[in-house]
């Protein structure tokens, strides 16, 4: 053998021992050829390694090493205990075979179709990943439909009748938030972030570069100092925006400025009862009995984006201003998100506003 070293195999035909003969010339010739010893111990360290890389071993330090926000982590922890690790905790990554996961789904509770698809989508991206990392060869194929769940119940954008219902049941200090929500379309972690630095009285311009996250956490970087909320950046890059408040709700916009939000530049514009971060249960204290008198219970605050959005919609937003107006990402609209303008963001606003003079108009008669 290459090595000087006569070895020596019994085997239990004569065609056995051509083969073995026949593969170590082959490895000889593309000078792949090592002692089988040396061989054998390989083999059994690439065992060792495949039963480290389980999936539990592999999710564990997925987690911890994506940079992923706290409330990512939490929602894949979930899922894993959930979901998952019940079913492929312990076996190693190259075993997670298509025929697996197909069984896997089988499993599940039909009745939980979003969360299965969610956990569909993180068993996916740690196969992935551990693909990039040359743990497994390959990711097994996809399955069509897995990753997405029916809507079961489509949202139901607001009227303006009903939106001018929920505005009069609201506190004063409250009415310009129902207004951002439902007429300009921002997230309610983004509405109780808002500061007056973010806002323009005049122009009506708001810049959106933080949020409130949802899962209040004293040691978060970036909490609060005064009520230990964490604060943070929108999820993606287009969640950094610019957009308008409508001109009839400017009048609005500058007389909460003056009475209702804190002082001082870094003042919040919706300030809780100590000039900190309100928080979502006062804010649903009062909403739930406003949205009740419009008849509308079903109506979220999430809804109230919803609706904003569709009125964008309706007066001529392209796909690519709906985009940037929502602070949306998505592989389709990132090449046209260059195409949305704050010159055009206002003027969708002033569009909005003019079919909301009307209806006032009309309405006064």
């Amino acid at each position: 053998m290459p090595d000087g070293t006569r070895y020596s195999r019994s085997f239990g035909s004569k065609m056995d021992a051509e083969g073995w003969l026949s593969s170590e010339r082959a490895l000889i010739d593309r000078d792949e050829w090592t002692p089988p010893a040396a061989r054998k111990a390989a083999a059994e360290l690439r065992e060792r390694a495949a039963a480290a890389n389980t999936v539990r071993a592999f999710s564990k330090r997925y987690l911890a090493e994506r940079g992923l926000r706290p409330n990512t982590v939490r929602g894949y922890e979930t899922l894993l205990a959930s979901r998952l690790l019940p079913y492929f905790g312990e076996l190693p990554l190259r075993d997670v075979t298509l025929s697996e996961i197909k069984a896997w789904r089988a499993s599940l509770n039909a009745s939980t179709e979003s969360t299965n698809a969610a956990a569909y989508r993180l068993l996916r991206s740690l196969l992935q990943a551990a693909e990039e990392e040359e743990l497994i060869d390959r990711a097994p194929p996809k399955i069509r439909g897995a990753s997405g769940a029916r809507v079961k119940r489509a949202a139901v954008p607001a009227t303006f009748d009903e939106l001018a219902v929920i505005i009069d049941a609201m506190p004063e200090r409250l009415k310009l938030l129902i207004v951002l929500a439902a007429f300009v379309g921002l997230r309610e972690g983004e509405l109780l972030e808002l500061r007056r630095s973010d806002v323009d009285g005049v122009t009506g311009r708001i810049d959106v570069t933080r949020k409130v996250d949802k899962d209040a956490n004293p040691s978060a970087r970036g909490a609060c100092p005064k009520c230990g909320r964490p604060i943070s950046t929108p999820k993606t890059r287009s969640g950094v925006r610019t957009v308008h408040v409508p001109p009839p709700f400017l009048k609005m916009l500058q007389q909460h400025l003056l009475q209702y939000s804190a002082e001082g530049p870094n003042g919040l514009l919706f300030p809780g009862d100590r000039t900190d971060h309100m928080s979502v249960r006062y804010l649903m204290d009062r909403y739930r009995p406003a949205r009740e008198a419009a008849g509308r219970p079903d109506l979220t605050l999430h809804h109230l984006r919803h609706t904003a959005l569709t009125l964008a919609g309706q007066h001529g937003a392209t796909a690519a201003e709906l985009q940037a107006r929502a602070g949306h990402a998505s592989q389709a609209a990132m090449a046209i998100y260059q195409h949305a303008t704050l010159d055009r963001d206002r003027s969708l606003a002033e569009k909005i506003g003019v079919a909301y003079s009307d209806w006032e108009s009309a309405r006064s008669r």
